[in-house]
């Protein structure tokens, strides 16, 4: 039989593993393995016997990166050198710092700011952290701050991103947009909220207009200006060309090498005065309407070219006189989009000449519908544009009370229609670039919209809901909007220095799966933090990012 054993030497107990058999009546041991002193086993024991384990998840990945790039651009002490605060608490640059993360990773109310900085790594970064951190001490913070002091922190920040990430503002987008939102204006301090022309089609809501300068090196946001929802946006351009002046001179960056892309809605008289005493670079679209006599040329006429994402596109250059002066006029043609924009109007036609038929279907010759006047009255009605009149031709004969209606296609007006599709016009002073390169770099114009979209995406910086209501707090809200852009712009950028290429949707969801988990033992006053298991392509940016230094 195999038993433990104790032996006593020199007042220690050593224990052994025998074996024992009766042998003529006798307990003999077969064999003997020594185990070791009885304390060590003891002191084992203890270590064996589970323990009572509780286990946290910590948000990491995007946050540590985020504040990876606010400490490159020192971005905290830029804000704080601008403004005034006693140390007491948070500083306001760490109070926007924290508002401007929240919006990237997990957008929430002011209300629960606080316990969403409790379940991050920004915890303990900012152990400091207390209840203050609520809905009203995010306002309070907002009195630090009027138009000169963020134009003053635009100005630091954008001299820091130049020298720090090498990022060029010699290429600018420009683009404006509005946000819709539910405040009903009361008082004078609220002048923001205004009724206008919503570009999501919220036109009963009260609007917030807000523009963008973003540099076409990576996307990076130059100058972000607010203003009144009841500004038209050719009325406004007129005033950004002068902030943007401004700041291109804070920055010495000549006018005369800078090159703005904007779109039609933009256009006037007075901003060309300016662009041109200004010396600055332009590439601009303009309305097809203002160029009839170009849209009915003929698609042989345009030279084919290939853009750099492979697609083909007509180009065809005119020198015209545009707002008091000849300009270099590109015309394009994009053959796809043509394509698809005739079958679109052709089951438009479609729809509408069909729509006609139903409706007098059981109609025709009944009540006031038997009168030939109230009938085509009708049918213009249905095709709703003089276009769609021209091509649609609704013959009505006979008497009345006995009319038949007859709608037909008016196939040479289609046709005239159809010739003009596909077709686009920009103007620019750029000599140097070739007629395909201009209408790159205008198509390049997309960045600054897809900043817009991650503005009012709910999912990503969603500027939505809105529930400031004075002035400086609309302000102060869409700046940490506009810093949450920032920082998600240059975090890319750093990436694809680093040969990371990633698109700001793919790095959010990358680094938002890498996580910490907080391991607490009873019985132990530490808690062990543990980095989650991550893919090789999460563990390349972890280690580009080298995020290992917040862990």
């Amino acid at each position: 039989m195999v038993h433990l054993a104790k032996k006593v030497k020199n007042g220690k107990i050593y224990l052994y593993l025998e074996e024992r058999h009766w042998i003529n009546g006798k307990s003999k041991r077969l064999w003997q393995i020594y185990l070791g002193p009885e304390r060590e086993f003891k002191e084992k024991a203890q270590i064996i016997s589970l323990p009572k384990i509780e286990t946290k998840t910590i948000e990491f990945g995007l946050v540590a990166a985020l504040h990876f790039v606010a400490k490159k651009i020192s971005l905290v002490e830029v804000i704080n050198g601008f403004t005034e605060k006693r140390a007491q608490g948070l500083s306001v640059g760490e109070h926007l710092l924290l508002a401007a993360i929240n919006r990237c990773v997990e957008p929430v109310s002011k209300t629960r700011l606080k316990e969403w900085v409790d379940s991050t790594i920004l915890k303990t970064m900012y152990p400091n952290v207390s209840s203050a951190l609520d809905s009203r001490s995010y306002w309070t913070h907002f009195k630090y701050f009027d138009e000169d002091t963020f134009e003053l922190i635009g100005e630091e920040i954008a001299r820091i991103v130049t020298k720090k990430f090498n990022v060029s503002f010699e290429d600018l987008l420009f683009d404006p947009t509005n946000f819709f939102t539910f405040v009903h204006p009361k008082k004078e301090n609220q002048t923001l909220p205004r009724h206008g022309h919503s570009k999501e089609g919220r036109f009963t809501l009260n609007l917030i207009n807000f523009s963008l300068f973003c540099a076409l090196d990576g996307g990076v946001p130059f100058l972000h200006l607010v203003y009144p929802g009841n500004v038209q946006d050719a009325k406004h351009f007129k005033i950004a060309l002068k902030k943007l002046k401004r700041r291109l001179n804070k920055l010495n960056i000549p006018s005369s090498t800078v090159t703005l892309t904007f779109d039609k809605g933009n256009l006037s008289e007075e901003a060309f005065e300016f662009i041109d005493r200004e010396n600055l670079h332009y590439i601009a679209s303009i309305r097809p309407t203002t160029q009839k006599d170009l849209l009915t040329i003929s698609t042989t006429e345009f030279d084919t070219h290939i853009l750099p994402n492979n697609k083909a596109v007509g180009t065809k250059e005119i020198v015209r006189e545009i707002y008091g002066k000849p300009r270099r006029l590109i015309a394009s043609y994009n053959p796809k989009q043509a394509k698809w924009l005739i079958e679109n109007f052709k089951t438009k036609v479609d729809g509408k000449k069909s729509e006609i038929i139903r409706f007098f279907q059981e109609r025709l010759n009944t009540t006031r519908w038997s009168q030939k006047e109230k009938v085509l009255k009708k049918c213009r009605s249905i095709l709703g544009s003089k276009r769609l009149s021209r091509v649609i031709n609704v013959e009505l004969s006979g008497e009345q009370g006995a009319l038949t209606l007859s709608p037909s296609i008016n196939q040479q007006a289609f046709d005239d229609h159809a010739v003009t599709l596909g077709k686009s016009f920009l103007i620019t002073n750029r000599t140097d670039l070739k007629p395909q390169e201009v209408i790159w770099a205008y198509r390049q114009q997309y960045l600054v919209e897809q900043a817009f979209k991650y503005l009012k995406h709910p999912k990503v910086l969603s500027v939505r809901p809105m529930f400031h209501r004075v002035d400086s707090s609309v302000r102060g809200h869409l700046f940490v909007c506009f810093l949450s852009l920032l920082l998600l712009t240059l975090l890319v950028r750093y990436l694809v220095n680093q040969n990371i290429p990633l698109s700001i949707p793919k790095t959010m969801k990358t680094l938002n799966n890498i996580k910490l988990t907080e391991i607490v033992v009873s019985g132990r006053k530490k808690s062990l933090i543990k980095v989650n298991k991550m893919d090789s392509e999460t563990a390349l940016i972890y280690k580009a990012l080298n995020l290992q230094q917040f862990v």
